[in-house]
C-alpha cells in the first residue's frame, strides 16, 4: 500500500501544533468542553485555548469534557478517507478516555478494513511524538505496516510528565478524593502523574513546585539524548519558561523539536490553570 495514500488522524488530545496538522494534513476528531449548557469542540478555534482557561478560572460551575460521539468520529474519519486507501487514527489512551471506544465504533461503522485505530497509551505530546513518527516514516515512503512499526518505536521512547498546579481540579474529577486534597494543599504537596502503556501513575509526590521541577527534569536528563521536547502549560507560560530553562542543556538539536504549548482544553480541564507538564522523545538507541 503506497504511503502517499495514507492518511492520518487523531483527537484533540494530541496537542499536536496547528502548524504541523497543517503540513502533513492531519484530521482531528475534536473532545467537546461543556460549560454547564454550552458545549464546544476542542479544535482550539470554537474556543481558543487562552479563553477556555479564562472561563474555566471564572466559572462557578467546573467545565467538564465529554469523547466525541461516534456520529461526530465518523465524519472525520469519511473526509479522511476521501481521496485515501487507509486511514491510522491515533487516540488518547482508553485509560484516561472514553475517545478510543468511540472512535473504534464509527471506523467500524464507516470502513473497518481501511481504517486502523491506534491506542497510543498515553496523552498530549507523548501521543503527538507517536504521529509525528508516523508522518515521518510516510515521508521516507514507508507502508502502512512499516509506519505502525515506526509508531511501536515512538510509543516506547514518549514519555510525560504532569504536575498541577491545584489538585482541586484533580478532586473534581474524581482522580483524588476531598480529604487528599485538602490535606495535599495545606502542605503544598505536588503530585507528578506520568501516563504511559495505559497506565496512569501518580504515586511520586514533591513539597513544592520547585522540587517537583527539579524531580521531573532530573528524570529527563536520564533519558537524553532527546529526539523531541514539548514543554506543556496550562495558561502558565512564566512556569513553562522556567522547565524549559532546567532542560536547555538537553534540549534536541534541531530546534524545531522544541515546542511550548498551551495544551487543549481535553487535557487541561483535569489539572486547571496554573499546571505544567513535559513531554519528551527519547533519541534512538544505537
Amino acid at each position: 500500500m503506497s504511503a502517499h495514500r495514507i492518511k492520518f488522524v487523531c483527537d484533540s488530545a494530541s496537542d499536536l501544533p496547528a502548524a504541523w496538522r497543517a503540513r502533513w494534513d492531519i484530521s482531528i476528531i475534536p473532545v467537546f468542553v461543556n460549560f454547564g449548557d454550552e458545549s464546544f469542540p476542542d479544535d482550539g478555534v470554537s474556543l481558543t485555548h487562552e479563553e477556555f482557561y479564562r472561563r474555566m478560572a471564572e466559572s462557578k460551575v467546573p467545565p467538564t469534557t465529554s469523547a466525541p460521539s461516534a456520529g461526530v468520529a465518523a465524519d472525520v474519519l469519511r473526509k479522511a478517507l476521501d481521496g485515501a486507501d487507509h486511514v491510522i487514527a491515533f487516540t488518547i489512551s482508553p485509560a484516561v478516555s472514553s475517545t478510543y471506544n468511540a472512535v473504534r465504533l464509527a471506523a467500524q461503522q464507516v470502513a473497518a478494513d481501511r481504517i486502523t485505530v491506534y491506542d497510543t497509551g498515553t496523552m498530549s505530546m507523548a501521543m503527538g511524538w507517536q504521529i509525528v513518527a508516523a508522518c515521518e516514516a510516510r515521508e521516507r515512503g514507508a507502508d502502512r505496516e512499516g509506519i505502525l512499526a515506526a509508531v511501536a518505536d515512538a510509543r516506547q521512547r514518549a514519555d510525560v510528565w504532569a504536575i498541577p498546579g491545584s489538585l482541586e481540579y484533580l478532586r473534581r474529577g474524581g482522580r483524588v478524593n476531598r480529604i487528599v486534597s485538602s490535606i495535599g494543599t495545606l502542605l503544598q504537596i505536588k503530585p507528578i502523574i506520568t501516563v504511559k502503556e495505559g497506565v496512569v501513575d501518580s504515586k511520586q509526590r514533591a513539597r513544592t513546585f520547585k522540587k517537583a521541577f527539579e524531580t521531573v527534569a532530573e528524570q529527563i536528563h536520564q533519558r537524553a539524548p532527546l529526539a523531541g521536547l514539548a514543554i506543556l502549560h496550562t495558561n502558565a507560560p512564566d512556569l513553562a519558561e522556567q522547565m524549559r530553562a532546567l532542560l536547555a542543556d538537553i534540549a534536541p538539536s534541531d530546534s524545531d523539536r522544541t515546542v511550548i504549548l498551551n495544551v487543549a482544553a481535553a487535557i487541561g480541564v483535569h489539572f486547571g490553570p496554573g499546571s505544567v507538564g513535559v513531554a519528551t522523545l527519547s533519541a534512538p538507541r544505537t
